[in-house]
């Protein structure tokens, strides 16, 4: 349970200190708060190492949604961080669109809950998972991070 809390209290901190911050900096950010690199980046994401390597770069410019949303999944942040994240990348969830619905679900139901669990959420409620690809199950349980 400490380990929880310490990261929240990790997460919270980047996030008062980076208001106002581009996109790739504050994911860059949380990243090396939780001390984060490639693996567990796309471990937790589903997101390529193309991806993480732009990320760090700082010239992923403009990111799908769904790719912001799979960062916010994997770094396990709550409503308010990720909503923040979301904004910082040009979107905003609509109230009115299906996948922007089982979005704030998933970040007010499932917040820290993963990406496995949060798109068994997403499928069954019709919409496309997160990640650049589906992932295998066991493929979590072969290179679960800490």
């Amino acid at each position: 349970m400490g380990t929880i809390v310490n990261s929240w209290d990790e997460l919270r901190s980047v996030f008062v200190q980076k208001q106002g911050a581009g996109f790739c900096e504050k994911v860059n950010a949380y990243m090396e708060r939780l001390r984060w690199y490639s693996d567990t980046f796309e471990v937790r994401t589903g997101q390529s190492l193309d991806t993480y390597r732009r990320i760090a770069r700082g010239d992923l410019a403009t990111p799908r949604k769904s790719t912001v949303m799979a960062l916010c999944v994997g770094l396990g942040l709550d409503y308010r961080m990720a909503t923040d994240l979301l904004q910082s990348a040009g979107y905003a969830l609509s109230p009115t669109e299906k996948t922007d619905t089982a979005y704030d679900y998933i970040l007010l139901m499932h917040p820290g809950q993963g990406l496995d669990i949060c798109n068994r959420e997403l499928k069954a409620r019709g919409v496309k998972p997160l990640g650049e690809k589906e992932r295998k199950p066991d493929r979590i349980g072969k290179k679960q991070l800490a």
